[in-house]
């Protein structure tokens, strides 16, 4: 149920944010606030959730919403100011950076091997086939083929990699605290709604 995720979610987040201080932010902080923006931003699917189950279960709806203003009242309360000053783009960067480097390692030695291959390769060309430096410099060609290959393969996977954790974590990158503090202020003002709503009905209010 998604109004219980959000406040399970935002219940996170305000641990993190009374608790981390001013030391700085780490990427692994940063990630939730980023994360809990990016699943929950759009709150017309709140509404609707909200609008089926107060037909079905008012008094639970109730209870969650309850519990959700209390999160964002309490996250609007907490002192804020320290993220001002968190380079996200940079704390983003700097997470992805091993992942890079990485790969850049992988693909500078898969370069040379080739080079070398390339080399072996060429130099056949000029050989005679049925020579014996022929046969044994196309050995050491397969076996130079199948060292690059190994790499370049290598290689491939450390750049999936690196391409799936900026993708799974560009989150970060593009958050800013003040993309927060609205959605939370939308969000307290969406909980405040139903339970005044819920309450009007249980008064036989229309």
């Amino acid at each position: 149920m998604m109004i219980r995720q959000i406040t399970q979610r935002l219940h996170e987040v305000n641990l993190l944010l009374a608790t981390y201080g001013q030391g700085g932010l780490s990427f692994e902080q940063a990630l939730p606030l980023s994360l809990f923006y990016q699943d929950f931003n759009d709150t017309n699917l709140l509404v609707k959730e909200a609008a089926c189950l107060i037909k079905e279960n008012p008094g639970q709806l109730l209870d969650f919403s309850s519990s959700l203003l209390s999160e964002t009242n309490k996250f609007l309360s907490l002192d804020r100011t320290p993220l001002q000053t968190v380079d996200f783009e940079f704390l983003f960067e700097k997470h992805l950076e091993p992942f890079e480097l990485r790969y850049e390692k992988a693909k500078t030695v898969a370069a040379e091997l080739w080079r070398k291959y390339s080399a072996m390769s060429g130099r056949l060309d000029f050989l005679p086939l049925d020579s014996e430096e022929y046969r044994s410099l196309d050995a050491k060609c397969g076996a130079a083929k199948a060292k690059y290959d190994g790499a370049h393969a290598h290689a491939n996977l450390l750049y999936i990699e690196w391409v799936q954790e900026r993708d799974r974590n560009f989150s970060v990158y593009c958050f800013k605290p003040m993309f927060l503090d609205v959605l939370v202020e939308r969000l307290q003002g969406i909980a405040g709604s139903i339970i005044s709503d819920i309450r009007r009905m249980k008064e036989g209010e229309p």
